[in-house]
């Protein structure tokens, strides 16, 4: 290649007929980025420093490769002084962009692939694209279906998420199949062929990628506690909400660290929430995001910008009085599910005391009702006459703050109390039993404690609470490896 002029880009277009159309690095960035093609696979060369590289990785940033290989390299010094001669725009063999910034390619004809934007995104939109497919051997709306649109040229398609192209499509291929095999890692592969969206931003959709844990051995909340035998601190900060923050004790001063995110906090003060300083200083730990919520992590990273700035002492985010918390949805919620309004307002009242400000869930609220209580449903009158229940019968801090189905109360109060402790004639089970089942099937199958919240994917199981979420990798129902997690809410 020592007699033809690589300095041009043109020129090095042109080493790459036999480039494969499924290699993890696309030929423009290559061109781009002073590399050849040597014709020894996938092996370029930098027409300048001559490294040549050919372990290429879907995912790799081609300039990083370079850097990495040869910091000095002209080119990756200064690439717009090395002599480099860039490619008219209506000459790239047929080249042009999209609106994307991604390079495609319309076989040397006149014909240029305009992408409409973020429509793409949208699987009709990239149905639209494919009124010229000249395959039979594969229909375009199972290509549009797993993702992809049509580049005009051949059999050529783009997936919209991870820029993956295919072509050479065969009879009886299966779009989302091929999908998997050439790009494993890319995000419309990753949530299955049976989740559609129409983002590119997951947690915009309130999906959230599976990560394990760094210290997987302090996933238990018990295990979490026994780290904090000799906590110094426990008249400043008790030990039990640091673990149920995900925090275990390091033995060092007072610095805990996520068993989640290893994200490590120290100097803790009376007023710091654990909850709060764990989202505010690791916003993207999932731990925090699965059990408490985005919304959570936003109104805390919210009120730390607030109060960091001049006006934040004459902008409270939080009621700083009981009559104010008292109106608040949470202690609107408690009440509507009938429980004491004396118990409601001296739970409050003990948070803000000890806090300066209320609860922000009803979750939280009723946690704080149950503990307060002793862990017994006896003190949890309810105020409502119409709605009778015995709640000493129930097994769990969730299923003891429950509100009882109502077709389950008006039942129970028809039916007479000999009846209830016994099977029907016909063998069905008594209103107890079935009340019980149901209560057991809404309770997370790792820690037989809290309430199911979160839904597995791809496989769809909703099997365990927020807080036990993290620590699995396969689904407790089917063993299916975990791709991602979404919040539920039981209404």
């Amino acid at each position: 290649m020592t007699d033809r002029r690589l300095e041009l880009e043109s020129e090095r277009y042109a080493t790459f007929i036999e480039w494969p159309t499924n290699a993890p690095v696309q030929v423009e960035d290559l061109v781009k980025n002073g590399f050849f093609a040597t014709g020894n696979w996938l092996e370029a060369e930098c027409n300048w420093c001559h490294i040549r590289i050919d372990h290429w990785e879907y995912g790799d940033q081609v300039s990083e490769r370079h850097r990495r290989a040869s910091p000095i390299c002209s080119m990756v010094l200064a690439p717009n002084h090395c002599g480099n001669v860039p490619v008219e725009p209506a000459v790239a063999a047929g080249q042009s962009s999209d609106c994307e910034g991604n390079s495609v390619v319309d076989g040397g004809s006149t014909q240029q692939v305009q992408c409409a934007c973020p429509d793409l995104l949208i699987e009709a939109n990239r149905l639209e694209t494919f009124k010229d497919w000249p395959n039979p051997n594969i229909t375009p709306q199972a290509l549009a279906k797993a993702g992809f649109y049509y580049l005009n040229q051949s059999d050529h398609v783009r997936c919209v998420w991870c820029k993956g192209v295919i072509a050479k499509w065969e009879k009886n291929d299966n779009a989302f199949e091929e999908h998997r095999r050439f790009f494993p890692n890319c995000p419309r592969v990753q949530m299955g062929p049976l989740i559609e969206f129409a983002g590119k931003d997951l947690e915009e959709l309130g999906i959230q990628p599976t990560k394990l844990p760094q210290r997987p051995q302090f996933a238990c909340m018990e295990a979490r506690l026994r780290t904090f035998s000799d906590w110094p601190i426990t008249n400043i900060q008790p030990a039990e909400p640091l673990a149920q923050a995900g925090l275990y004790y390091q033995k060092i001063d007072d610095q805990v660290r996520c068993f989640h995110c290893n994200i490590g906090l120290r100097s803790w003060q009376k007023e710091d929430e654990p909850w709060q300083e764990h989202a505010k200083w690791s916003p993207k730990c999932q731990f925090v995001l699965l059990a408490k919520g985005p919304q959570y992590v936003q109104q805390v990273r919210k009120a730390a910008a607030a109060a960091a700035s001049p006006t934040a002492a004459t902008a409270p985010q939080l009621p700083v009085s009981i009559g104010s918390a008292m109106c608040a949805p949470p202690a609107c919620e408690a009440l509507a599910l009938g429980i004491d309004v004396g118990i409601v307002r001296s739970t409050i009242a003990r948070k803000l005391s000890s806090s300066g400000c209320a609860y922000d869930t009803l979750d939280d609220l009723l946690h704080a009702i149950f503990d307060d209580a002793g862990g017994t449903s006896a003190a949890l009158e309810v105020t409502e006459p119409s709605a009778p229940i015995d709640c000493s019968a129930t097994t769990s801090k969730a299923a003891a703050l429950e509100p009882p189905k109502p077709a389950v109360v008006e039942a129970a109060a028809a039916v007479e109390p000999a009846a209830v402790n016994s099977s029907s004639p016909n063998g069905n089970l008594s209103l107890e039993e079935e009340n019980r089942l149901l209560k057991d099937a809404r309770l997370c199958k790792v820690c037989l404690d809290e309430d199911v919240g979160i839904v597995f994917l791809p496989c769809g199981h909703l099997a365990t609470c927020n807080n036990c979420a993290p620590s699995v990798s396969k689904c407790p129902m089917c063993r299916a490896d975990i791709k991602g997690f979404v919040r539920t809410f039981l209404s």
